[in-house]
């Protein structure tokens, strides 16, 4: 049986970048794998690829692009249902499977953090996708770091958002 490995996501939408870096190392992150499709930010410079790579690497964090794979507008249209990024439609490429094996790779040699820039991951391609996916793998323990910057396992936050989904019975007497 192979060891579970802990995959931790993050947005860093509205977050300094010196709090999103003491951030990734108050949760001892290694390498951030980049999951934008655009790599660049209009609101913080600090987050677009080129500069955002020189910080993470004097931070002693290694930075790795995989929006090609692994971004949330991919450009093959038959991934979305009703205009919403869809998990089963993304496994069915091998680009998306290539990108995930990829991210498991990574996964066995350092503690790796997924990062896109919506700051919500209940709202983000990195929970309704990209975490759907790796948590079918027994192996795979995947982990959200909330706006707080607490965290919330996967199945955590499933649970929680279907329970704000649901509507709740007012009492008859």
């Amino acid at each position: 049986m192979m060891e579970q490995r802990e995959i931790l996501t993050i947005g860093y939408g509205g977050r300094a970048t010196d709090d999103f870096i003491a951030l990734l190392q108050r949760y001892k992150i290694e390498a951030l794998v980049d999951v934008r499709t655009q790599p660049y930010s209009k609101f913080n410079p600090d987050f677009t690829r080129a500069q955002f790579s020189k910080i993470l690497t004097r931070a002693g964090i290694n930075y790795i692009f995989m929006g090609d794979s692994l971004g949330g507008r991919p450009d093959d249209e038959d991934c979305f249902v009703a205009g919403k990024l869809n998990a089963a439609r993304c496994e069915e490429r091998d680009w998306y499977q290539r990108g995930i094996d990829k991210l498991k790779t990574l996964t066995m040699k350092r503690r790796v953090a997924i990062m896109c820039s919506e700051l919500d991951p209940g709202r983000c391609h990195r929970f309704y996708v990209i975490g759907r996916t790796l948590s079918k793998d027994e192996n795979s323990i995947v982990i959200h770091i909330d706006r707080a910057g607490g965290h919330l396992s996967h199945n955590e936050l499933e649970h929680t958002l279907e329970a704000k989904e649901k509507p709740t019975q007012q009492s008859l007497f």
